[in-house]
């Protein structure tokens, strides 16, 4: 029996008005509200009083102090244990349609009773039609990459059966083999131990057996900075071919604001034949998760979800609440839209503030990261960030670009973001200047000198093998434009990939003897525990060391003769 429902169990004897104390605190005992359940010596159901039936005795002018027997119903809806969450609902459907006065009755709560017909739970038959509806959907997941390979794993692990398709081969065969295509902490069991179970893979959407899709694909920016949606038109295409009465059709893509509305939804009702929000159901509900930690953030993050109507989010909000434990809804397809885009416009913001700052405190000879320590220490508001070697990452160095694109076809300018993202691009830039600058004056070859980087991975923390957006591999092409002695080593990216970027992959040991210029590029937490002092005094004198995420005191540094520090 769950605890929970103990504080409403009474016998047949309880007086009207005792039972109505107990209905009254109820709540307040965590049990479930407006009924009481009535009960024999070994728990078995005699039946239920509810607030209604207390309510319409008192108007009939029973006595409070009689026994609740007089008043209860005796043969309220009841399912077994043994049912499946479905079979349940089925049962309570059948046996509501059975009652020959249905437009009277009316069912809130579902008694869970065992084979003896004793008492073990009361379930709210809202849920129990929410999760029973949801769960036996199937679900197509349009795009394996970050976004639909983390969030198709983990429905699978709430019980649905998923389907993740993607046109890359050499991704899927990876997956078959049980192998993701990047490091996510977490995911490589969960693939483990749900593929062919609850999660499958293909090369193309099979509609006959899905029932809901979630379009993953990329929209990368070209050249000019605008967004190119080439790929969410092509997954649209093959959705809408497939595309059945009742469907839910979940964006996922970061787009620009309209998008749904204005080229998703008419490619999905041409292919289709389909009504949207008539016939089928579509709605924004944007992935905001981070890289390293978005197994985590799934589970734990609000989910925004804005529709084509309100019976599109009540859909997608069925469905994501059993993954996420909060479910914003928004007035509309364009706001969720808008939502996404201000998270990671605003985030670019605040660290190009911190980054100009960096450069203003170089020019005062100020170190950056005091200046910010001592603005934030105790102060409630506005928290200033640390200065970083730019902002990367696939969504960070693109989505202020959809957002600038945006307010563009509205005839706005977005100023602040065009200049956080100007500043942000500028940093690596000015990285390889300050190690130029050094060469010079300590009359280094700037084509023969040995230089280390650290950190090829976007980011460091939570870790990640993802070098999309890399800020190294942006000071990497200004430095290779005078040298080719480079060397780099990353904790998590494999050193396959780092030697494709024309780096020489070693060790932090091999990296640091005779590096003439030491750069770290990343935050990996792996970083903290290096002997710097040892690896520091390899180093080819004078040196150059750049700690582009403060991981090192600048005073320790500095502590080795002939070592020139260098941060933001």
């Amino acid at each position: 029996m769950d605890k929970n429902i103990k504080p409403i169990l009474i016998t047949k004897k309880t007086t009207v008005r005792k039972a109505l104390e107990i209905l009254n605190g109820a709540p307040h005992k965590n049990a479930p509200a407006g009924l009481i359940l009535v009960v024999d010596k070994k728990n078995k159901l005699l039946g239920i009083v509810t607030d209604g039936d207390i309510r319409r005795a008192t108007l009939r002018g029973i006595n409070l102090n009689e026994p609740v027997e007089k008043i209860m119903v005796k043969n309220p809806i009841t399912v077994g244990t043994d049912l499946s969450g479905f079979d349940m609902l089925e049962m309570v459907l059948t046996k509501v349609r059975a009652t020959p006065r249905l437009h009277d009755y009316k069912v809130d709560k579902v008694i869970v009773v065992n084979n003896r017909g004793r008492v073990e739970n009361v379930i709210s038959f809202f849920e129990l039609w929410k999760n029973s509806e949801i769960r036996i959907k199937n679900i197509c997941i349009v795009g394996m990459g970050y976004i639909g390979l983390t969030l198709g794993i983990i429905l699978a692990d709430v019980g649905f059966r998923v389907t993740g398709v993607d046109l890359n081969k050499n991704i899927l065969n990876g997956l078959k083999k049980k192998k993701p295509h990047f490091y996510e902490a977490g995911l490589g069991s969960l693939l483990k131990f749900h593929l062919n179970k609850n999660f499958f893979t293909a090369h193309k959407i099979n509609g006959q057996e899905n029932d809901v899709y979630i379009i993953c694909v990329g929209t990368p920016i070209n050249n000019n900075k605008k967004p190119i949606l080439g790929p969410i038109k092509s997954a649209s295409r093959g959705v809408g071919n497939f595309l059945k009465k009742d469907d839910l059709v979940i964006v996922r893509s970061t787009v620009p604001v309209g998008t749904c509305r204005n080229l998703i939804l008419p490619i999905l009702e041409q292919k289709s034949g389909l009504k949207g929000g008539k016939d089928f159901h579509l709605v924004f509900a944007p992935e905001r998760t981070i890289e390293g930690r978005a197994l985590e953030e799934l589970k734990t993050l609000p989910q925004i979800i804005g529709g084509l109507n309100k019976r599109s989010i009540e859909f997608a909000s069925n469905l994501l609440s059993l993954v996420s434990p909060t479910i914003i809804t928004v007035d509309s397809l364009e706001m969720a839209e808008m939502v996404k885009l201000i998270n990671n416009a605003f985030r670019d913001l605040s660290f190009g503030f911190a980054n100009e700052l960096a450069l203003l405190c170089n020019k005062w000879s100020l170190d950056t990261v005091k200046v910010i320590k001592a603005a934030n220490d105790g102060y409630p508001r506005d928290r200033i960030p640390v200065p970083s070697p730019g902002v990367g990452g696939y969504c960070l160095k693109k989505d202020p670009y959809i957002f600038m694109n945006t307010a563009r076809v509205k005839g706005r300018r977005v100023k602040l973001s065009e200049m956080a993202r100007k500043i942000n691009e500028y940093i690596p830039k000015f990285i390889a200047k300050k190690l130029i600058q050094f060469c010079k004056k300590e009359n280094k070859d700037l084509s023969k000198i040995k230089i280390f980087i650290i950190g090829f991975a976007f980011k460091g923390e939570p870790e990640t093998s993802d070098t999309r957006g890399s800020c190294a591999l942006d000071l990497l092409k200004y430095l290779k434009r005078f040298n080719k002695n480079i060397y780099g080593y990353d904790p998590v990216v494999p050193v396959g990939e780092i030697k494709r970027y024309g780096v020489v992959a070693c060790s932090l040991v091999q990296g640091f003897k005779d590096a003439d210029c030491v750069l770290i590029m990343n935050n990996h937490q792996s970083y903290q525990n290096l002997d710097i002092h040892s690896l520091v005094q390899t180093m080819e004198k004078p040196g150059f060391f750049f700690d582009g995420w403060h991981i090192f005191s600048p005073e320790i540094i500095k502590k080795n003769e002939g070592i020139f520090y260098q941060g933001l």
